[in-house]
């Protein structure tokens, strides 16, 4: 399953804000960030992470620090390779899983090396494929 489907993004000029992402972290790091006091409240946000173990560190507390603002975190561990995945993904799994347990959230296992973490009860649905539910 392609997860850019699985949330509904079809076509080629669907906005993909992995790269978004990322130009927020250099802005965050150089003290250029734009974010304001303010704007505390996360909910509805959703950050698609991919796994970089060279920014890892900093990226557990950035995402323990959204996820608890409310943003839903969807973890893509599909650039590790079997012994990466191994020692370092399944090891970030569980510290994740740790943050959604301690927040009374929820890990949804999407496909291997793909985990959705929602901050509450009933963020995400899934639901079968052909459903009348649209």
């Amino acid at each position: 399953m392609n997860i850019m489907r699985f949330f509904g993004f079809d076509g080629e000029d669907d906005y993909d804000d992995s790269d978004d992402y990322i130009e927020e972290r250099k802005k965050r790091k150089s003290g250029r960030g734009s974010r304001s006091s303010g704007d505390s409240n996360s909910a509805g946000k959703l950050i698609i992470y991919n796994y970089r173990s060279e920014t890892l560190s900093t990226d557990k507390i950035h995402l323990r620090e959204e996820f608890n603002k409310g943003a839903m975190i969807l973890v893509d561990l599909h650039e590790l390779n079997q012994r990466q995945y191994e020692e370092e993904g399944k090891a970030f799994i569980t510290f994740m899983n740790g943050v959604a347990f301690a927040r009374d959230g929820v890990t949804t296992f999407i496909e291997p090396a793909q985990y959705l973490f929602t901050p509450g009860q009933g963020m995400c649905e899934v639901w079968p494929e052909g459903s009348d539910k649209e």
